[in-house]
């Protein structure tokens, strides 16, 4: 009996095995930590920098359009359609600085393109900055059939800037609480900061994109991103905090955009009072992407919110843009870099 049962169990010894490699194979990333922020320099024709500055926020959600995290087969002209729709609606703003989240680095499901220095070179952006937070050889997602699987992932934020790029970092933000499988596979949340030349002055950008399924995980990535945003703008650095919050000014039961707003000094760009919301972009009902600024050092001049065509939004996400002015002198460029934590986790101190 015990030789007859030996081949299967050493089939299933095997077996195991098997779904133990593939599991780590699949779930490992393949960037080396030295390259998950990089910076590159596009040739762009040169313009004067007005004493203004635009200002604009677009989860593109890596240009899959109202179709984002649904079980479908998407076509390659779909990306290539919405990828001409997102660099339209984003020509008519022409921001001087862009912050961008759900952005493909050349990832499977969006057929290997790299969004965000096609983006650059398409709107004449002398500066990319990209911050990696999903790397994985294959992602098993959207659950179902492989032929809807993402594949192997490279996505994270980014920023398109017209401004000399002086410092850019990469802060890691706290995890939702979820099984081990699911976390292997699950992206980071990230504070992307980089700090610019406004006028051979600096402006910090504050880049985030923030949990969305877990209110006590956002709240939490909250309080790290006040606690990051308290000791850059102590000695009175103009600060511009921008991005996906998954979080509306005024939810009842979430107070994320209170611990980012209370006692900080930092305004949104787009007050309660504002009509239009920014999700979803077909029927834009919530408003969860904010452009917060430093009250006593920038002045908000005008806003807008574009979505696309309603039929055919590039994103499912609306973007953002404030027109804004700088109120006062502030501290050197060098003197704010070291203002700047290292690279990493964030503590919420």
């Amino acid at each position: 009996m015990r030789t007859a049962l030996r081949p299967f169990g050493i089939a299933l010894s095997v077996l195991f095995v098997g779904i133990v490699g593939a599991f780590f194979w699949a779930s490992s990333g393949r960037v080396p930590p030295d390259a998950l922020t990089q910076t590159t320099r596009h040739s762009a024709a040169d313009s004067p920098l007005p004493d203004t500055l635009t200002a604009t926020t677009y989860n593109i959600g890596y240009l899959s359009g109202m179709t984002n995290n649904e079980p479908v087969v998407r076509p390659e002209t779909l990306f290539a359609n919405n990828l001409d729709r997102a660099a339209r609606l984003l020509r008519r703003s022409s921001p001087d600085v862009l912050g961008l989240q759900e952005v493909d680095f050349g990832a499977a499901r969006s057929f290997g393109v790299h969004q965000l220095d096609t983006l650059a070179t398409r709107l004449g952006y002398p500066l990319a900055a990209q911050a990696v937070n999903w790397d994985v050889r294959y992602l098993p997602f959207p659950y179902g059939r492989p032929a809807v699987h993402f594949g192997r992932v490279l996505s994270g934020q980014g920023v398109l800037s017209r401004r000399p790029l002086h410092t850019h970092r990469r802060y890691l933000l706290q995890s939702p609480p979820q099984p081990f499988y699911r976390s292997a596979f699950y992206l980071d949340r990230l504070a992307q900061v980089t700090l610019l030349d406004w006028g051979e002055q600096p402006l910090v950008v504050i880049n985030v994109h923030l949990e969305a399924y877990d209110t006590d995980t956002r709240e939490a990535q909250a309080r790290q991103v006040r606690s990051l945003y308290d000791r850059i703008a102590a000695p009175g650095v103009p600060v511009l905090l921008l991005g996906d919050f998954n979080a509306e000014l005024d939810a009842p039961d979430d107070s994320t955009m209170a611990f980012l707003l209370d006692d900080t000094g930092l305004r949104p760009a787009r007050p309660n009072s504002a009509v239009a919301g920014t999700f979803p972009a077909d029927d834009p009902t919530r408003t969860i992407d904010h452009i917060l600024y430093r009250a006593d050092r920038i002045t908000p001049t005008g806003t807008t919110v574009q979505c696309g065509p309603p039929t055919h939004p590039p994103s499912d996400h609306c973007a953002v843009t404030a027109s804004l002015v700088r109120e006062s002198a502030a501290p050197s460029l060098d003197s704010v870099r070291t203002l700047l934590p290292p690279a990493g986790p964030l503590s919420a101190e």
